[in-house]
């Protein structure tokens, strides 16, 4: 490779671009707080108080972690209806009502299995309680009638409550529906009525219509304020609510999972509504939703079943204490967003599904926007992406070599980088630096073709135990043309840990024999020295942190050191090599 003079990269004002940016962020805070300001948000409260009390929620968890009942019933293999009904005596004997409910739930979630041929081709068959034993197979009237059927073998209360739900397809339809489509049951337990879906406990269907065998225990005496925002009765007296929600508002209510409640999550914004519109004069749209402390939420914007790159941004507002999440949407069309939650911030754990809205894009904003993907990570650091705005591609110019990405973070954040090609990171192809006179860390990325490459930013306190740095963004870079091909100079540790900068030479490939300028910011260093080709050159051209002059390259390499306080030693910052 040839010796280039490299580009300098300077310090810029700001723009009146990055102005009216800092103008429609503003904007968005009044946004939201006018949000958070709405006074006249829904109540749903449960008629009987005291249906839920802390010796029926006792009650309720303890036979649902009782491994003894799963064993036992794993164990059976009834020959008919009736021997089945046997055994749940048995092992029911002398236990509380709540128990037996739970053997009878249990048995039917984990062997009964959605008949999912039955829904599609609508050939419901036999729907009995027998008919549905003999095949272990059956829709909702199914699992619904054996639920009953066992109940009155055993002398316990329950019927059968007919109506809606928002099963899988729900957000595909026009029109609210007109026949009832849905199943499930209501039982009495010491004077209060529970409602019980075994068809949702026995497991969801997936996005490819596939029925997953799945056990969920949270439609076991499911709270009715809960319920009605996807179970919605024909006979309004099993809503079991204080004030009865009308078809109308159900329909208008956002299509809500068991982890939406089991997390503790509130919509805010849209107001408990399924339908979420670009904000105003945006080319967005917001969610906001508030969470415990210990909650962690990331979400994701689909077009006929396709996830849209770059589609959606969540950030927690600490200031606020709200999540704010945002979506983009690229084409017209009925988009499907989807909020997952998980509690703790660590990386492990499952994030699963927890609020689904629908956002119906009818036209386009002029000026369309991406985001790029965060991990947790950038939230909890603090990190704001300067540039590029509100887009998951970084900027890709023909006649320069690299590409850059600005972040502001906190003081005691330190940030590094990698390009990858085909996931290959390319060595020497990144160069993490401090821009000290703007405050913000710019990520520099030389790409070796054309093609599409993946800029992954990684970060860490400085202040806090972590020795590793975690992901915390990744832009998208399509190279269309690359004329000279360029490679950074090798940095350590140290040059990013003190906020170094290099202005020139930004090539880590020199030209034996030719001179240089070397201009670098080198922070509180006492002292700077170069050593080229292994031998230690004359101290000159470093004061007020600034490193400025000219050098002869040799034939091998040549290294800048920095000496600092309370440090015996010279510390290595970076590495150029000769050719």
């Amino acid at each position: 490779m040839s010796f280039r003079p490299s580009n300098i990269v300077h310090p810029v004002n700001k723009t009146k671009k990055q102005e009216a940016e800092d103008e429609d962020s503003t904007i968005d805070d009044i946004i939201i707080s006018k949000f958070l300001n709405v006074k006249d948000r829904i109540n749903i409260e449960v008629a009987d108080s005291q249906a839920f009390s802390n010796s029926l929620i006792q009650q309720r968890q303890q036979v649902v972690n009782n491994t003894s009942y799963r064993r036992t019933m794993e164990s059976w293999k009834p020959n008919s209806l009736q021997q089945l009904v046997q055994m749940i005596k048995s092992l029911s004997r002398g236990k509380p009502i709540i128990d037996q409910h739970w053997i009878i739930f249990y048995w039917i979630a984990c062997n009964i299995e959605y008949d999912t041929v039955a829904l599609f081709t609508k050939t419901f068959g036999n729907q009995t309680a027998e008919g549905v034993f003999q095949i272990k197979k059956g829709v909702c009237a199914g699992y619904a009638n054996i639920y009953k059927y066992l109940c009155d073998q055993l002398q316990i209360s329950c019927e059968l409550v007919g109506g809606y739900s928002k099963e899988y397809a729900f957000y595909k339809r026009e029109d609210a529906p007109t026949e009832t489509s849905h199943a499930w049951n209501a039982v009495e337990i010491d004077g209060h009525w529970y409602l019980i879906d075994t068809t949702w406990g026995a497991g969801p269907f997936n996005d490819k219509k596939v029925f997953e065998h799945q056990l969920n225990s949270y439609y076991f005496l499911a709270r009715p304020n809960e319920m009605i925002y996807h179970h919605f009765p024909d006979d309004e007296k099993w809503q079991l609510l204080k004030r009865s929600i009308e078809k109308d508002e159900y329909m208008q209510m956002p299509k809500v999972h068991p982890s939406y409640f089991e997390l503790n999550l509130e919509l805010v914004h849209p107001c408990n509504q399924a339908h979420v519109d670009f904000l105003p004069d945006r080319p967005y749209a917001l969610v906001l939703i508030r969470a415990p402390s210990d909650v962690q939420l990331m979400a994701d914007l689909k077009l006929n079943g396709k996830e849209i790159e770059g589609g959606d941004r969540v950030i927690f507002d600490r200031q606020k204490q709200i999540y704010c999440c945002y979506f983009a949407p690229t084409n017209i069309g009925k988009y499907k967003i989807t909020v997952y939650g998980k509690r703790g911030h660590s990386q492990n754990g499952v994030h699963r599904s927890a609020l689904e809205l629908i956002m119906n894009v009818k036209k386009i904003p002029v000026s369309h926007i991406s985001y790029p993907y965060t991990w947790p990570c950038f939230h909890d650091l603090g990190l704001k992406v300067i540039a590029p705005k509100h887009s998951a591609n970084a900027v890709w110019n023909d006649d320069t070599p690299y590409a850059e990405v600005l972040i502001k973070a906190p003081d005691d954040v330190q940030l590094s980088c990698d390009i990858q090609y085909n996931d290959v990171i390319i060595e020497n192809g990144s160069l993490a630096q401090f821009n000290n006179e703007k405050k913000l860390w710019q990520l520099l990325f030389a790409p070796e073709h054309t093609g599409q490459c993946e800029l992954i930013v990684y970060g860490k306190r400085t202040s806090g135990t972590e020795s590793s740095s975690m992901p915390v963004v990744m832009f998208n870079l399509n190279v269309t043309e690359l004329r000279h091909p360029m490679k950074f100079p090798t940095t350590y540790t140290p040059f990013e840990r003190t906020k170094c900068q290099i202005y020139t030479p930004l090539d880590g490939i020199l030209k034996k024999g030719s001179v240089i300028p070397i201009h670098c910011i080198i922070p509180n260093a006492l002292d700077v020295r170069l050593d080229v080709d292994f031998k230690r050159i004359a101290n000159e051209g470093y004061a007020d942190s600034i490193l400025q002059r000219q050098i002869t390259v040799g034939s091998k390499e040549i290294i800048i050191y920095a000496k600092y306080e309370q440090e015996s030693d010279y510390t290595r910052l970076a590495k150029y090599t000769v050719e």
